[in-house]
């Protein structure tokens, strides 16, 4: 498992994929910053979308991490080297896992930096916003979008192993992080009888980014902070053990 672990994080760390995210985190928080008519102390406490942002590029990196090895047909050289599959599959995730981690507080950074720039000391981070102060609110969203991260990646893993389609990959990370709150909360709102079962769909898991600051939330989720919480661990937790059965059962 070490050496698999070296050999991933090695490899991750030699592509320009991990720039290409930390760039695109930048521009798109900058983007956050400049295309309202000002910064505000909701955009500063969600760390100017750093959730919605880190999912997307999360999604994509995931899937191409695990894809490119199929397209190269090096899969088949790391299978020879290591006997193990479930090492090569765990210590792949490792590394994206640690990456996201990593493009969050790169996102925490630039947060006070944006801030600094746009409005300097406007806002204290002691002031009130909803039920925190501001800099609770930012790393309560944080905290929030860190376990949506690990959930996304664990997911995406899965999803690549059995289909190898980066772009459906892509698309249905995508399409739940831009319409699964919304989708989820309609059918609750259709099937009120089996709201208590519908609750628990992987759809509504993406409130956790937004409602950990805002416990008002639970009206559009349904659920608590920590059934948010548990529901995102014990998702991420099947998804890695499906998505390591498919990676060492699939013929490549």
């Amino acid at each position: 498992m070490k050496n698999n672990l070296n050999h991933e994080f090695y490899k991750f760390w030699h592509q320009r994929i991990p720039l290409y995210g930390l760039a695109t985190l930048c521009i798109l928080m900058l983007y956050s910053a400049v295309s309202e008519s000002g910064v505000s102390k909701m955009m500063i406490a969600h760390g100017f979308a750093l959730g919605q942002w880190v999912t997307i590029i999360m999604i994509a990196i995931a899937s191409t991490f695990i894809v490119m090895e199929y397209q190269n047909n090096t899969i088949i050289t790391l299978f020879y080297k290591s006997s193990n599959k479930s090492s090569i599959y765990f210590a792949k995730l490792i590394v994206v896992v640690s990456y996201g981690t990593l493009l969050v507080a790169v996102g925490i950074l630039l947060t006070f930096v944006l801030k600094v720039l746009f409005i300097g000391n406007r806002y204290s981070w002691e002031v009130n916003y909803g039920q925190h102060t501001l800099i609770a609110n930012l790393f309560f969203n944080v905290a929030g979008s860190l376990l949506y991260m690990i959930f996304i990646v664990t997911l995406a893993f899965f999803l690549i192993s059995l289909i190898r389609a980066n772009a459906v990959v892509v698309g249905i990370g995508l399409a739940m992080g831009f319409f699964g709150s919304g989708l989820s909360n309609f059918v609750m709102s259709a099937l009120p009888g089996f709201s208590d079962v519908i609750k628990w769909n992987p759809l509504n898991m993406i409130n956790i980014i937004n409602q950990l600051s805002n416990s008002r939330m639970t009206q559009f989720s349904s659920l608590s902070d920590m059934e948010l919480v548990i529901g995102n661990i014990v998702y991420s937790v099947i998804f890695v053990i499906i998505g390591d059965m498919v990676f060492k059962c699939r013929h490549v």
